[in-house]
């Protein structure tokens, strides 16, 4: 069942994305009819100034799926007392949570991530359902030890959830439940080759691989760069490249170099008096309001507003940007 609240008219009006008080928690509980099983839609976001820690613990007839919607800056999550992450999570990270988990977190910045609260009874008629068609019964869970899945079809299906409540009504709700079905398929459902948990036991890059693209970036930060220059430093082709790096640290190359630029600019903005069209320039940014738009996506903020902000890393002050 739904969660409901008062529309303007007086009605009630039903929420299809329910907005967490606290991290995990739905107001009036995730609201599962065991009659007629039903996945339920939260989402967790807002901004902090230093930090936010929450506990939680996840319902006890249901798995979660926790989907980050945008990269998150800095994120420390804790299962059962076990750190399963800590520092910056790209957008379309995915994990599984299983009934009853203790949970604890903490969140500096921005966060952004959706929950998809599926009913245990759901479940175990898809890995039925798996087992039936002969392809033998799936893992349901993701044990808490395991890296967070990064997958592009379910992050843009996610994507496409949280429009749901533009459209409203009931239309709003079929649309949101379809999605949610989805989703939910892909990871307990079937056996496909391209199934998340296959993709993940892809291989990460060696040691020496990884650290040769990470300085090839790093050296590179003013000039633009492809995956292709990238994957060439590390001598291997690009499609190779591309899987191995995002096995090995959880992002795509893409994503990795725009941090590093960011991580950067930041470093930029506390230390010198540049103007922000020169520090664009400077990492590899064409435009300042291409640099202004990433900054803002990463940081939760702009590069002027974070600059002020922090003036007082400097003894002397730092000069406004135009």
């Amino acid at each position: 069942m739904l969660t409901l609240v008062a529309g303007g008219d007086g009605g009630p009006v039903a929420q299809i994305i329910h907005r967490e008080g606290r991290w995990f928690d739905i107001p009036g509980g995730a609201g599962v009819d065991l009659a007629e099983p039903r996945i339920s839609a939260s989402r967790w976001n807002g901004h902090v100034e230093g930090r936010c820690e929450q506990e939680s613990e996840i319902e006890q007839d249901c798995h979660v799926i926790g989907i980050a919607l945008q990269p998150m800056e800095d994120v420390t999550v804790f299962a059962a007392r076990k750190l399963i992450q800590t520092g910056p999570l790209p957008a379309g990270s995915m994990r599984v949570y299983e009934p009853g988990l203790p949970m604890r977190g903490i969140f500096r910045g921005s966060y952004d991530a959706l929950h998809l609260h599926v009913p245990n009874t759901m479940i175990a008629e898809y890995a039925a359902e798996s087992a039936n068609a002969g392809c033998g019964q799936r893992r349901t869970t993701s044990p808490i030890n395991d890296h967070a899945i990064v997958d592009p079809v379910i992050e843009r299906l996610a994507r496409a959830l949280i429009h749901a409540e533009e459209l409203g009504g009931a239309f709003g709700q079929s649309y949101a439940d379809g999605i949610s079905l989805a989703i939910t398929a892909l990871l307990f459902g079937g056996g496909s080759d391209d199934a998340p948990a296959q993709r993940s036991r892809v291989s990460g890059l060696s040691k020496w691989r990884l650290k040769r693209a990470k300085e090839y970036m790093v050296a590179n930060l003013a000039d633009p760069i492809g995956l292709a220059d990238i994957a060439a430093a590390t001598g291997l082709s690009r499609m190779h490249f591309a899987a191995q790096f995002r096995a090995a640290t959880g992002q795509r190359p893409h994503d990795y170099l725009l941090q590093l630029r960011i991580e950067r600019a930041r470093e930029l903005l506390l230390t010198s008096r540049l103007p922000l069209v020169e520090i664009a320039f400077e990492v590899g940014f064409k435009t300042q309001a291409h640099f202004t738009t990433v900054f803002a996506r990463f940081v939760g903020e702009t590069p002027n507003a974070w600059r002020q902000r922090n003036h007082g890393a400097l003894d002397t002050g730092i000069l406004k940007a135009a």
